[in-house]
């Protein structure tokens, strides 16, 4: 691993990061609207608006944020430590355009003003780059990728 890796720990620990307070975004929202629903229950049901628009929405919210809460599961389970040799779950894949983490969407994380991109295995450009070793390359969206390192 040459000097500029920066740790699979760190990026790791910088996506849970991410993950965490987007859920404690979305938990906040879901707690207004059902505040909203609440108080709006409460009020004489003379005025029904808006109250079905906020019912989609919580179930949509409620949706997103189970889907957000498996992703930090996943991430959690990931071990730092594991060296990866090929583009795989848990690899970090170093290109000559960007440096990817193969864990969850959760796009782009800064780590020791690097930018990381965090991508699932069910994301297309997973698809293109799965298996690839270092020295390999690959195209996506019309940009080719060379991989300088796995780790």
């Amino acid at each position: 691993m040459s000097a500029t890796h920066i740790s699979k720990a760190s990026i790791l620990h910088a996506c849970q990061i991410k993950q965490e307070l987007t859920i404690s975004d979305f938990e906040k929202e879901v707690k207004n609207i059902r505040q909203n629903l609440t108080d709006h229950d409460e009020i004489a049901s003379q005025a029904h608006r808006g109250s079905g628009g906020q019912n989609e929405m919580l179930v949509r919210l409620e949706h997103e944020l189970s889907f957000l809460k498996k992703e930090l599961e996943t991430l959690n389970n990931l071990d730092p430590n594991e060296a990866k040799t090929q583009v795989e779950h848990g690899s970090v894949v170093v290109t000559d355009q960007r440096t990817f983490f193969i864990s969850t969407s959760i796009e782009q994380v800064e780590v020791n003003d690097k930018s990381i991109f965090g991508i699932s295995v069910k994301a297309p450009i997973f698809k293109v780059m799965e298996g690839k070793k270092a020295g390999e390359s690959f195209e996506f969206n019309g940009i080719r990728y060379q991989i300088e390192s796995i780790y």
